[in-house]
């Protein structure tokens, strides 16, 4: 009976022997796939477009069941050209993980010939899958002619609502200037690195083909201004007279004189036209802000006086206010403590 027993007992136990071994041997057998990249941004706003001399803007979300190890990007001319510009990661926060979202800003040479190129990125992981995604792209000459800026300076006062208390000018401040082309793509500083707790002095300057200044044919006169207002939209923000702590985005434009040397006027600066604003981003908006500046003739001069401080970042403010867009400048902002450049 014992001798039965035990070879019962030997017969159950190479039996589940024999099962750990087949799942094993079947777990080992499962193919972990290729990495997925899915590449949303070439470029400001997928423009696929970067300046010789500026960076190019790259953001997307990595999916890799095997942990990344190493990260490579190639980007070289089309047509026959030799140029290439090169770039890989091994290190940091995107190796050894299984999904991340990619978003860096690579520096393109100013003696990168301006042209058609075509962009690698590649994506391997720790078992030695590789998965590459491609896409075009132009580098546009360091020389493009600049036909905008914003000029933002931090100055001094505070946040009350949806307007500022005390603006003065800060004395040492630095002018932090984001320039543009002609059809308002950013193409130096355009990712613009502000404080959120800063309040910022914002000057429009627009340029003609000779380099003279021109913005301030919209607010020439009383009567031309009425028709013209400034917007920022997108970045989603949480507007400073939502909060309770005085933590929110605000937005005020504040000419004080027209072109002909009378006073701006208006209740609740309805008057004014945002040639020259004052901006905060607000605690409460730290992070990366993907915005437009625009600034919108209207249909009719009854419009504007209607528009109040609050509606500076409505997404539907074309629909709101009859009217053309005569500038629209897109860029980024990243809030983030302890930048403001």
């Amino acid at each position: 009976m014992k001798k039965t027993n035990i070879y019962l007992f030997l017969f159950l136990l190479l039996g589940i022997f024999g099962t750990l071994s087949s799942c094993s041997k079947d777990d080992d057998e499962i193919p972990v796939g290729k990495p997925v990249i899915n590449l949303s941004e070439v470029g400001l706003e997928n423009s696929r477009t970067a300046v010789a001399g500026s960076d190019l803007h790259l953001e997307g979300d990595i999916l890799a069941e095997g942990l990344i190890a190493k990260i490579d990007i190639e980007i070289h001319q089309e047509g026959g050209g030799e140029y290439k510009i090169e770039k890989s990661w091994t290190e940091g926060k995107y190796i050894g993980v299984k999904n991340t979202t990619f978003h860096e800003h690579l520096d393109i040479p100013a003696d990168a010939p301006a042209g058609e190129y075509h962009l690698h990125f590649a994506v391997t992981d720790q078992l030695g899958n590789t998965a590459t995604v491609e896409s075009e792209l132009t580098i546009e000459s360091a020389d493009v002619p600049v036909a905008y800026q914003l000029q933002f300076t931090e100055s001094a006062g505070y946040a009350h609502g949806n307007h500022f208390h005390d603006l003065a000018d800060k004395e040492g401040a630095e002018t932090i200037t984001v320039s543009f082309d002609a059809q308002g793509s950013a193409i130096i500083g355009g990712h613009l690195h502000l404080d959120p707790h800063g309040i910022y002095k914002v000057e429009l300057k627009q340029f003609d083909d000779a380099g003279n200044e021109v913005q301030g044919k919209y607010i020439e006169s009383e009567d031309v201004a009425k028709y013209y207002k400034a917007f920022l939209i997108g970045g989603d923000f949480i507007l400073n007279s939502t909060t309770e702590d005085e933590s929110g985005a605000i937005f005020q434009p504040r000419e004080t004189k027209y072109g002909d040397g009378t006073d701006v006027t208006g209740a609740s600066g309805t008057g004014t036209t945002g040639t020259i604003f004052y901006f905060t981003v607000g605690h409460a908006n730290e992070g990366e802000k993907d915005v437009t500046y625009v600034l919108r003739k209207f249909s009719s001069a009854s419009i504007k006086p209607t528009i109040t401080r609050e509606q500076w970042n409505l997404t539907d403010y074309a629909t709101k206010f009859a009217g053309e867009d005569v500038i629209k400048l897109s860029f980024e902002i990243h809030a983030e403590e302890g930048h403001d450049h």
